[in-house]
Order: structure tokens, then C-alpha cells, then sequence
């Protein structure tokens, strides 16, 4: 069954990239705070560790930072459906994100030109990504500790980025609180452990799309409970030059746009409020 799970028509059928000219997500496009903003962002990424049982010749590698024995995944998601689109698993947990990323890149992973999914600050400056600033707020925890408004275009890009790219994070708590075995392991060969990730994912699709309203049975779930660190290192990957100083401008863009928005629907606001007084 794992195999089958795992393998097409299955897995095809129910885990595949969005095509070319997949709309805007409606929960982007009916929302002002994210329209027309993040028009171009096909979903959100981020990786996720999973608990393995390798042999102990290939422990080494499989050591993640906070000193666990995991495989890294790789994983892509709807902002709206909670569904998985591409999972790449079988990565030592020792990889960092951007590693990771790449080697999906050099897999099969595609992202049609000019759409974008939207990663933490734990990924690079790439065309196919779009990450928040750093050295700013930019974790939901971080907002919800600090309890102010944004006070300059950084930090109020960085809060809404947030509220997206939390999407996935939220659906890698409810596969592990749906599968627990993701959490606590199993000792099958590697070559079944590396399978189980992309086949409990494809169920997840599949019970999503023939079940919509068990979903409801996770609606205390928020986040992955094995959210891998959120600092270090600044990937820069196999991007060129160019193609930093593209993202990087796109970013700032956006944040400019966002921010001149906020700044006219804060000034109304202020205006209405002052007639009611």
C-alpha cells in the first residue's frame, strides 16, 4: 500500500504542481491586505523534519540541529485548499532549507515564469521565491509577543508574508497530528521511510478532496510542532547576482506598494473618526 500510495497513478493523481496559469488564489485576491500585492504567489514552501530510523553507519548525517535523528523534506502547498502540491523527502536531516530547495530544483520542481510561492527567511533571493526581511519581525510568535502595528513598509510586509506563508506550517502540524507515525518513527528500511512522507501527504489530498469538512477535526492545529530553526546563514544558492538584485527589488516593491496602501487606509481611518467626533 505505502508503495502504491507513494507511486502514479496515485500519487500523481492527487500530489501535482499548479499549471501555468492557475489563478490567483481567492483567499489573496478577495482579501485588500494581500491584493494585489501578492498576486503572483502560486502557494507557500518550507521544509519540515520527519523522525527516521536509519541504520547506525548513517546516523551522522541524519543528526538535525536539534539533535534528532529526521530526513528533511521539501514540501509546496494551496493557500486556500490545504493541500500539498510537491514533496520532495530522503534528505539527511543535517541539510539546511536552501540545500534542500536546490536539490528540488534540480529534481523536478518547476515554477512558472513570473509566479512565485511565498518561503521564510531561511531561503535565498530567487525569482521562484519571495522571503521576508530579515533582522525584522517576521514570525507570527513575534508579532503576537510584541502586540504593536507595523511601523515602517519591512514590518508590515513581513507581518502579512507571515500570515500566508503560515499556511503551510499549519498544514505540517495537522499531517503529523493526522499520521503520528511522522512524528514517532519507524524502523523500516530507509528506502520505505523515505516513501511514507510523500504518501501520507497524497492521503491527506485525497481525504481533503473527498471529506472537505473533516478538516474541521484539526481546527486547534496552527503550526508544525517540528518547525525547523528559522535563523542562520542567509542562502544564496546557485542564484546570480541578478537574480538576488531582482528578488530583492520585487520585494521591496511590494513592501513600498503595501505600505503606501496602508498608510492611505490608516490616513481614511483617522478622517472617519474624527467626523464621528
Amino acid at each position: 500500500m505505502l508503495l502504491a500510495f507513494s507511486s502514479p497513478p496515485f500519487y500523481t493523481t492527487y500530489v501535482h504542481l499548479p499549471p501555468e496559469d492557475d489563478p490567483t488564489p481567492s483567499r489573496i485576491y478577495h482579501d485588500p491586505r494581500y491584493h494585489p500585492f501578492f498576486a503572483h504567489a502560486l502557494g507557500a514552501a518550507d521544509g519540515s523534519h520527519i523522525t527516521t530510523a536509519p541504520p547506525a553507519e548513517e546516523r551522522g548525517p541524519s543528526r538535525n540541529r536539534k539533535g534528532g535523528v529526521s530526513q528533511n523534506i521539501f514540501v509546496t502547498c494551496t493557500l486556500d485548499t490545504l493541500l500539498f502540491t510537491y514533496v520532495l523527502s530522503g534528505i539527511e536531516g543535517s541539510a539546511t532549507d536552501a540545500t534542500v530547495f536546490q536539490m528540488a530544483r534540480e529534481a523536478d520542481f518547476r515554477v512558472p515564469d513570473g509566479r512565485y510561492y511565498l518561503a521564510d527567511a531561511g531561503y535565498g533571493f530567487l525569482d521562484v521565491l519571495l522571503v521576508p526581511y530579515r533582522g525584522v519581525r517576521y514570525h507570527l510568535a513575534e508579532w503576537g509577543r510584541a502586540n504593536v502595528k507595523p511601523v515602517n513598509k519591512e514590518e508590515l510586509f513581513n507581518l502579512r508574508h507571515a500570515k500566508l506563508q503560515n499556511t503551510i506550517e499549519r498544514l505540517f502540524g495537522i499531517l503529523k497530528k493526522r499520521f503520528p507515525i511522522l512524528r514517532s518513527g519507524c524502523e523500516y528500511r530507509m528506502k520505505y521511510q523515505v516513501r511514507l512522507p510523500p504518501a501520507l501527504c497524497a492521503l491527506h489530498n485525497f481525504i481533503r478532496l473527498h471529506d472537505p469538512s473533516e478538516i474541521n477535526d484539526f481546527i486547534d492545529i496552527h503550526e508544525d510542532p517540528d518547525r525547523p530553526p528559522s535563523t542562520g546563514e542567509l542562502a544564496q544558492g546557485p542564484a546570480t547576482r541578478a537574480e538576488r538584485e531582482r528578488a530583492n527589488a520585487r520585494r521591496d516593491y511590494i513592501a513600498t506598494s503595501m505600505w503606501n496602501s496602508y498608510q492611505e487606509w490608516a490616513r481614511q481611518a483617522e478622517e472617519a473618526q474624527e467626523m464621528v467626533l
